[in-house]
């Protein structure tokens, strides 16, 4: 798919894909805020990357039992902490954190959880780019993100 570079704002010059990547508590602000409403086609990718952000398909081990994403709350400030994927017969988690869990990795969640949390984001693409990729620290190109939100079968 062909994406739209941004032309305002503080990521002008990056696409979609990119700001997902790099910034998810902005995006889902400005999801929010309606910025990319009457935009022509980044209206459009915007739908696309929202709802494909919230749904991304766990990585599952063949021959093993099924995972699923275990979203940690951090028990101090009651905002995002970790993901965690487990099997789904594991019995939850017991002691300080709150834990809840889902069959998709939602990259929303920070921000669900508590509004500009902008260190739940970043500690949420690291921890996803563990589980996805096999190192929180890979840089993400222009094309990696790109080529990860092009490829439907990364999504549920």
């Amino acid at each position: 798919m062909f994406w739209s570079v941004l032309n305002f704002g503080k990521h002008k010059g990056k696409t979609l894909p990119q700001i997902i990547f790099i910034d998810p508590d902005y995006f889902f602000w400005a999801i929010g805020a309606q910025v990319f409403a009457n935009k022509g086609s980044l209206a459009q990718e915007a739908r696309e990357i929202d709802r494909k952000a919230r749904n991304i398909k766990i990585p599952q081990k063949t021959g093993k039992e099924q995972l699923v994403v275990e979203y940690v709350i951090d028990p101090t400030t009651g905002k995002f902490g970790d993901i965690e994927l487990v099997p789904i017969s594991r019995p939850p988690h017991r002691g300080s954190s709150q834990t809840f869990r889902t069959d998709k990795i939602d990259l929303s969640t920070p921000s669900r959880i508590k509004a500009y949390d902008k260190l739940g984001c970043k500690l949420m693409i690291r921890s996803v780019k563990f589980h996805l990729f096999g190192n929180e620290n890979i840089r993400m190109t222009k094309g990696k993100c790109e080529e990860f939100f092009d490829d439907d079968n990364n999504f549920a």
